[in-house]
């Protein structure tokens, strides 16, 4: 892959290598609402699966090609061949499972929310997937005295946590149905945890499946429940603290940042969430997503399989 930032330097890209391959633009036979609609879906699909918004303002629109082949000859020159227009056609290596994300989610209008809601939040607050490895231990100040960055951080834990509930996987539980019949530590209500069992089973999503929850650093982050006592393989219980969950808990603890914490009124624990909160809700939904699109873990051959 090459990435360029200015049409003039492809004069220096010389013969193409064996194996690499000119761009290809994407047809879509649709009106302008539905293509930009596609359009968009996509680049939020990309920003979901990276983690991170590396594409600074990607396309949001599409553009007519004409009937006439000179009117399109003109428009190649124009917009590919233009800087200013150029820049918006990079090439991504995760591009054809982003196509593929968006494929399997256009017949689902709530999957789109969710993926447009997720990369929302991505693109509000997130961190590099890279910097949560345990080789770094705390690379980032757990919390800070910014107020502005506190509103960052709970509109970003409200859209990830959003996307779950748009998905129909987040936690159903009432005051005449608890989720929890412990005393002084979490225990699952049957009544409310087999029905979500059930519903995950039924979007495909296996709910025996566990989550890294990260925790870094000195133990200054809001307590989690006492049944959060997995430590991860990796873990060494002083700056990597991070923690195997199941995928319910980890759901509910995430309902729990968003319903305690950042949804309504701030209380006096909020200055208490950072980075690290952001990065576990934000990959609970990610998991969920790609899982609901039966695309976690898949590799590109068997991409290939799948849609031809």
């Amino acid at each position: 892959m090459t990435k360029l930032s200015q049409f003039s330097t492809l004069k220096d890209i010389g013969i193409h290598r064996e194996g690499q391959e000119g761009g290809r633009l994407l047809q879509l036979g649709s009106n302008k609402t539905e293509a930009d609609n596609i359009i968009q879906l996509v680049c939020a699909a990309n920003v979901i699966l990276e983690g991170f918004p590396f594409v600074e303002n990607p396309p949001s629109c599409g553009f007519e090609l004409s009937d006439d082949e000179a009117d399109r000859q003109v428009t190649f020159e124009n917009v590919f061949r233009s800087d200013g227009f150029f820049q918006w056609f990079t090439y991504r290596h995760t591009l054809p499972v982003a196509v593929a994300i968006a494929a399997e989610a256009w017949r689902d209008k709530k999957l789109v929310y969710a993926i447009h809601k997720l990369a929302t939040s991505y693109e509000t607050e997130c961190v590099t997937p890279w910097s949560m490895h345990p080789r770094y231990g705390q690379a980032f100040e757990k919390h800070t005295d910014s107020f502005a960055s506190h509103v960052g951080t709970s509109v970003a834990i409200n859209l990830a946590y959003s996307a779950i509930e748009e998905l129909d996987l987040g936690v159903k539980a009432s005051g005449e149905m608890p989720r929890s019949i412990g005393k002084g530590t979490f225990v699952w209500n049957p009544d409310v945890l087999n029905p979500f069992k059930a519903r995950l089973r039924k979007a495909g999503i296996d709910p025996e499946r566990t989550i890294d929850w990260v925790t870094r650093g000195e133990k200054s982050e809001v307590p989690v429940y006492e049944m959060f006592n997995q430590l991860s393989e990796y873990s060494n219980g002083v700056d990597v603290r991070d923690r195997k969950v199941s995928l319910p808990d980890a759901i509910n603890f995430s309902e729990f940042l968003r319903s305690k914490m950042t949804a309504h009124a701030f209380s006096s624990e909020t200055n208490r969430l950072g980075p690290y909160e952001v990065y576990n809700v934000q990959q609970v939904a990610r998991f969920l997503i790609l899982s609901k699109c039966n695309l976690w873990n898949t590799w590109t051959e068997e991409l290939r399989t799948r849609y031809h």
